[in-house]
């Protein structure tokens, strides 16, 4: 596993390094409006949006259970962040229940969206992960004894925060640990899946962009479960 990275630097600036530059915000999209929802596919693919990056612009519709009527997410160049509308099944409002913008508050990555649309609708993490089409096609995990060296190997660093975040990361993904890295769902499950594995890292990505987080922390289980994930 790799080092921490640069003071300053996030470990998905560091892989696209294009995200380091300040995101712009639009002096004229200060209202809500409804963008334009794509045409619906009989079954959306989980993992169709799972190659999206920032700074491509997109729209696509929202497939999430009670929500997958009118919903939508994708990617604003204007103010470069993603963004989401949410209307619950059968609203006839203008105005999204849940308006994730971007505008006071950027999404630089499909997780931090992931987050938001967790904590308000109450999905579990991989079924919001599915509804957004960000599932990987071919998620794996590295065998067990290779993730339980590295929990040993980790335990040798007290008191670093990374490492720290690392470890419960890994811990968690062994089924040693009861609370989910990055949902903080509590969890008794036993070992996860690697699309669970792979949705609750989406949201650690949220919670490295989010200023009320411990990013120290959250970027060591973002490391982690990047390793964990074979990537």
């Amino acid at each position: 596993m790799t080092s921490a990275p640069p003071s300053g630097v996030t470990l998905h600036q560091a892989r696209c390094p294009g995200l380091a530059r300040e995101n712009r915000i639009h002096p004229n999209r200060t209202q809500v409006r409804r963008k334009e929802r794509p045409d619906i596919v009989s079954t959306p693919d989980p993992s169709r949006n799972h190659a999206r990056k920032p700074g491509y612009e997109f729209t696509d519709m929202l497939d999430l259970p009670g929500w997958d009527e009118q919903s939508i997410w994708g990617y604003d160049e204007g103010i470069g962040s993603f963004f989401a509308q949410l209307w619950r099944n059968g609203s006839r409002s203008d105005e999204p229940e849940v308006w994730l913008s971007g505008m006071r508050r950027p999404y630089p990555w499909p997780g931090c969206v992931a987050l938001d649309i967790l904590e308000a609708t109450r999905h579990d993490p991989a079924t919001v992960t599915r509804a957004l089409g960000i599932s990987d096609p071919a998620a794996r995990l590295r065998p067990a004894h290779e993730i339980a060296a590295e929990v040993a190997q980790l335990a040798s660093h007290a008191d670093d925060p990374y490492i720290d975040g690392k470890r419960h990361a890994l811990l968690w993904v062994r089924g040693q640990a009861d609370v989910c890295p990055g949902s903080r769902w509590q969890w008794n499950h036993g070992v996860p899946t690697a699309e669970q594995v792979v949705a609750e890292h989406h949201l650690v990505t949220g919670r490295v962009y989010s200023p009320e987080e411990n990013r120290t922390i959250c970027s060591g289980a973002d490391e982690a479960l990047w390793w964990a994930l074979g990537r």
